[in-house]
């Protein structure tokens, strides 16, 4: 009995002092690490902290409170792996960046005051918002049933409006997760790093429930390694990581791309076709490497015109290096006209094959019937070689005078988090389409077998008799008729925020090709608490 008790005695000490040992060592390698401040989010508090989406996400799981997306969709398989484990009932919010961003404030000052941590505060509903920004219609439907596997909410809340119902894609990390099945959350303890069977135990484990109490107690109080174990845990983790893995490129500053730009069927991804390093103005350009001559190009979002015209003037710069071959080179832009039909533009707008530096390219178009919407492109197709593209320009014309480049980050200088201030106008088969997308969101909710009636959720917009996202009042007067009509024949509950915000709920956009323009579809920090009381109210929450 003797030797057992002075076992278990230096066992305990021995393992103290083995923690004190590494306690110093790794503490003060840690606290070294200029990266140290952002793992110590973990402890010392997220919003504060985090500077990145990723930092944000891993303090989060770490914490066992990732209830929403900050990576904006690109890393929407490890959210839905590492979503919070709560028990009670649970609402899961799907929608767009209405849902999901707080106009004018950056993700770690905002992710507190979105619409769903404020339902949360006023609700007995554990909240999670699954929202992404520019989510379609497809892609809500593929992560409502993503997260409807992941957490078996009381109730569904899918949010729409007609901007994200009209064009239907599904951006690739959706895509890869159309076909996987995420098992339910059965978390009941402390997590970290996101694996759902990484318990923390106590210290020491292998002792009596009561000694492990008290040596926890005194190890906390005394030894800083363990105070800040989640963070240096996650801190570890890199480190190790990092070590193993080799990069092949050390050269690449950014892990992004630019907003309203994408490309398509060349050597370079959007990451790496953003170039960093080569530009005509300021810092960034678009880049298309292409060895296959392959139909290769960057192209923008839709842009709709606030008021439809008839007259253009496009212009753009590219230079090139051992750019031979090429069917196309050149700035390329697809027009809707307001009849329906649409046509390709590029008269004028070509660029010389061989090697030069910054080289422009512009012409006037003028049209025989009003231009409705425009869409961008750059092309590089069938030729070899690398060429650069930077400074495009589409500026409509009224009457004789220029008005504004309508192109939202024309320079590829920044990364916008939501779309230009435009109106949105459709035709009769645009709102037809519209319509049926919703119908197809009220068809997904009616046939979920939740707890509670769901809700179909239509977002509020600006709306000034001077100026509104979407002028054709009376076509979506007809929509919302259509769309409470279909909730009530399915038993879906319809709740229709559009016109609940005033102006001073909108922000003006602060940089960027859009400064000082309206932000018409998304809304500040004091909006999103009225929307969230709104919804509260509206359906007795």
């Amino acid at each position: 009995m003797k030797n057992s008790l002075y076992l278990f005695v230096v066992q305990i000490m021995t393992a103290i002092g083995v923690l004190v040992g590494i306690s110093y060592l790794v503490t003060g390698l840690f606290l070294k690490d200029t990266k140290a401040q952002s793992y110590l989010a973990l402890d010392s508090g997220v919003k504060k902290m985090a500077r990145s989406a990723d930092i944000l996400m891993d303090s989060l799981i770490a914490k066992n409170n990732l209830t929403f997306d900050p990576t904006y969709g690109k890393l929407i398989d490890k959210v839905l792996e590492n979503l919070k484990y709560s028990e009670g009932e649970k609402l899961l919010m799907v929608g767009s960046s209405q849902l999901r961003a707080i106009q004018g404030e950056e993700l770690y000052n905002s992710y507190e005051k979105l619409v769903s941590r404020r339902i949360k505060d006023g609700t007995e509903y554990n909240v999670y918002n699954l929202s992404i920004g520019g989510m379609k219609t497809t892609e809500k439907l593929i992560v409502a049933e993503k997260g409807v596997q992941v957490l078996q909410p009381t109730r569904i809340l899918i949010s729409a409006t007609p901007w994200d119902c009209l064009i239907d894609e599904v951006r690739p990390e959706i895509k890869n997760i159309e076909d996987k099945k995420y098992k339910p959350i059965t978390r009941k303890a402390e997590i970290l790093g996101g694996n759902h069977g990484s318990v923390i135990y106590g210290f020491p484990k292998n002792v009596n429930n009561t000694v492990t109490a008290n040596v926890d107690k005194i190890v906390g109080d005394n030894i800083e390694v363990y105070n800040k174990r989640a963070a240096i845990k996650q801190w570890l983790e890199t480190e190790i990581k990092e070590v193993l893995t080799s990069k092949e490129d050390k050269g690449e500053v950014s892990n992004k791309a630019p907003d309203y730009w994408r490309t398509l069927n060349q050597e370079l991804d959007n990451t790496l076709g953003w170039d960093h390093t080569v530009a005509r103005t300021g810092t960034s350009s678009l880049k298309i490497r292409n060895i296959g001559s392959t139909s290769a190009k960057w192209l923008g979002d839709d842009i709709v015109l606030e008021k439809p015209t008839e007259t253009f003037e496009f212009s753009g710069w590219s230079k090139a290096q051992n750019a031979e071959g090429a069917k196309l080179y050149t700035l390329d832009f697809l027009v809707f006209f307001d009849d329906g039909t649409y046509q390709w533009y590029l008269k004028g707008l070509k660029f010389n094959l061989g090697t030069h530096d910054w080289e422009k390219a512009s012409a006037g178009a003028r049209f025989d019937k009003k231009v409705v919407k425009i869409k961008p492109h750059a092309l590089f197709y069938g030729g070899t070689g690398t060429v650069w593209f930077d400074d495009f320009r589409a500026i409509p014309i009224y009457n004789g005078k220029k008005g504004d480049n309508i192109l939202p980050n024309a320079g590829f200088e920044i990364e916008l988090k939501e779309r230009a201030n435009v109106s949105y106008t459709y035709s009769d088969t645009e709102w037809e389409q519209i319509k049926k997308n919703m119908f197809r969101i009220i068809d997904y909710l009616s046939a979920q077998k939740s707890k509670e009636r769901n809700i179909f959720l239509m977002t509020p917009f600006w709306n000034h008799k001077e100026k509104t996202a979407y002028p054709q009042k009376s076509k979506y007067k007809d929509l919302l008729i259509a769309v409470k009509s279909y909730c009530n024949n399915k038993n879906v509950d319809f709740v229709d925020a559009s016109y609940i915000l005033s102006a001073e709920n909108f922000g003006i956009y602060t940089k960027g090709s859009v400064r000082d323009k309206i932000d018409v579809l998304h809304f500040n920090a004091d909006a999103h608490e009225k929307l969230a009381k709104y919804i509260i109210t509206e359906l007795n929450l």
